[in-house]
């Protein structure tokens, strides 16, 4: 469904965040792309969603390329959920990527109210998104991007500075979904929950991939790229 080959990224400084990465995701799959800080996590996933250009290697979905089929095919949430909700109230956020393509404001607001609704977040509609919870906000993000109709959601690091009841929560909303999913986190744990391969990163390359659970099960492993072992398998 989703490729990457031989995928290289150097920043403008010169910096090479990507080494020659190739992974592939299923229809229906659940990835988690996991790493320290610095791995090259967050570069690939842009890559996956066509927010960066390629420079070396390529990327298809359904074997088509370009930056434009991913924008079309890939919803991104990104780290900080405050960089996506940027409208006066949750409906007009939900809502502005369906207004961007030409629904008009009416429909779209129709729309935006059933997806909310089917959220379970309906109460939210008329409140200003900065003034949400932590968990409110990551929900809500994921929702402004459900209402393009991804085939595949990106996400980026889903469960930062959320409090356990907000990170729970998340998880469920994950756990229910029916798209495609690729996880960037250093949260195994949630990893874990949620996802059912995962591909570990370390300096940009692709230092293993393999079946979950039982590759976070390797404390020699993970070590050794900079990780811990998940809160479960840790005692």
């Amino acid at each position: 469904m989703l490729e990457a080959e031989s995928l290289s990224y150097s920043y403008p400084d010169g910096h090479r965040a990507l080494h020659d990465v190739s992974l592939s995701v299923s229809e229906g799959e659940r990835l988690a792309l996991v790493g320290a800080n610095g791995s090259g996590k967050s570069t690939l996933l842009l890559h996956l969603a066509g927010a960066l250009r390629v420079q070396e290697g390529r990327i298809t979905f359904r074997g088509r390329e370009g930056q434009e089929v991913l924008r079309r095919h890939v919803g991104l949430t990104f780290q900080d959920a405050d960089d996506q909700l940027l409208m006066p109230s949750v409906l007009e956020d939900v809502a502005f990527s369906l207004v961007a393509r030409g629904m008009s404001l009416s429909e779209a607001h129709s729309r935006a109210g059933e997806l909310l609704e089917s959220l379970g977040i309906a109460h939210l509609s008329s409140r200003p998104p900065h003034k949400l919870s932590g968990g409110e906000k990551r929900i809500v993000s994921f929702a402004g991007v459900l209402a393009s109709e991804p085939e595949v959601l990106a996400l980026d690091e889903p469960s930062a500075a959320l409090d356990p009841r907000a990170r729970r929560r998340v998880i469920e909303f994950l756990r229910r979904s029916k798209h495609t999913i690729i996880l960037a986190t250093h949260d195994l744990d949630m990893a874990l929950d949620v996802c059912d391969r995962a591909v570990i990163l370390s300096a940009g390359r692709v230092a293993c991939k393999g079946e979950l659970p039982s590759l976070f099960m390797s404390r020699e492993l993970l070590e050794s790229n900079g990780l811990e072992l998940p809160l479960r398998f840790s005692h």
